[in-house]
């Protein structure tokens, strides 16, 4: 089932002249409900640990923006983000199909000599829809070699056959960046500031290895004392240090009011053109159930189905050890989008959410109050 994301896109875009009056005050008293029943429930006891940022915006306004914890402010502190780096991997893949410099369906040795006999099937397409059989064990963390990278992440034993299924696999999209520096012969950091950080107007935008690049104000570590338990080639001195394990999979900080823009810029297609957006959302891959009821991995995105409805695009992503940054974007075809952003680590509390990083472990509360409206 392809989703015609544009399609679906444009729809909206020209429904929303026609909106009468009436529906506007209903838009808008339905945004002051939700305004205060997210206020509401931040003010809980039980969510008094979260440090970090909200933003809940519907049709690019945003409707609530609030910052909690010291040293947190809504429009300049920065937190690493993650795994929600990917989706900024998957686009600049795509950005290069547009410019003829490669295709998803090529394989690695268009690109890498000497694929091992075992990794010769595997195409951008399966890097970028985790489906390659490639494993999640971070092994090329603190590698600041290109070359030793792809040797080390292509020597390591394949967890599953090559499309055979989806296994998340954060190997995979640090090959992904290696290719885009192959091929556009930049480093990854560059390529991705000319080509969606410069366009998207994203001023606080950066990357592990050049925090200083733009000058940022990121939010305190979780776990300070953890830090030094990283390997020096990762952070030293108290700074992060490049390497190829953070590019790719993982790697960039931004604010909320950036990851608006970055989305919104996605929207508008500023970024990629439409048959690149409808690449990038369709469900290649069950990672769990099916099109009535499941979530499917597109290009760098979550996708998730209820009752055969597409319900909600995201990507979750966290920092683990010390840093304790975390935090998740969750994308509605209706325009609207809730971006959370934490530096407290794991939730502890009662339920099935206990141990699950603050950032996503909140958002599902802050779903359920959005969804009503």
């Amino acid at each position: 089932m392809r989703i015609n994301f544009w399609a679906f896109l444009l729809l909206g875009l020209f429904a929303m002249p026609s909106c009468s009056q009436k529906n506007k005050v209903k838009n808008q008293t339905s945004n002051n409900k939700i305004e205060s029943e997210i206020d509401s429930l931040m003010n809980e006891s039980k969510h008094e640990n979260f440090r970090g940022s909200v933003l809940f915006s519907r049709n690019d306004n945003i409707v609530f923006h609030k910052s909690y914890g010291n040293q947190i402010s809504n429009s300049t502190t920065t937190f690493w983000i993650g795994s929600m780096s990917k989706p900024f991997t998957a686009a600049a893949i795509l950005k290069l199909q547009e410019e003829n410099k490669l295709s998803v369906k090529d394989s690695l040795n268009k690109f890498i000599e000497n694929v091992p006999s075992d990794k010769l099937g595997i195409t951008l397409h399966h890097l970028l829809t985790h489906s390659s059989g490639l494993a999640n064990n971070y092994v090329a963390d603190g590698i600041a070699e290109r070359e030793q990278a792809v040797s080390i992440i292509l020597s390591s034993k394949l967890k599953n056959g090559i499309g055979e299924k989806y296994s998340y696999s954060a190997e995979g999209y640090n090959l992904l960046a290696i290719i885009i520096e192959i091929v556009s012969g930049e480093s990854f950091e560059k390529y991705i500031s000319k080509n969606i950080i410069a366009p998207a107007k994203l001023m606080k935008t950066g990357f592990w290895g050049f925090q200083d690049k733009p000058i940022v104000n990121i939010a305190p570590w979780n776990k300070p004392e953890l830090m030094n338990n990283f390997l020096s080639t990762i952070f030293n001195e108290g700074k992060s240090q490049s390497n190829y394990g953070y590019k790719g999979a993982t790697g960039i900080s931004s604010t909320t009011q950036d990851l608006l823009k970055w989305i919104t810029a996605l929207r508008n297609a500023e970024i990629l053109d439409s048959e690149s957006l409808n690449l990038m959302f369709d469900p290649y891959v069950s990672a769990r159930g099916d099109l009535t009821t499941g979530v499917f991995y597109g290009y760098g995105w979550f996708l998730e189905y209820k009752n055969g409805v597409l319900r909600e695009i995201r990507h979750g992503g966290a920092e683990a050890g010390g840093i304790g940054h975390n935090g998740i974007i969750r994308s509605y075809q209706n325009g609207d989008l809730l971006i959370v952003l934490s530096n407290s680590g794991v939730y502890n509390g009662e339920g099935n959410l206990n141990g699950v990083e603050w950032g996503i472990a909140l958002s599902f509360d802050l779903r359920d109050i959005i969804e009503a409206y």
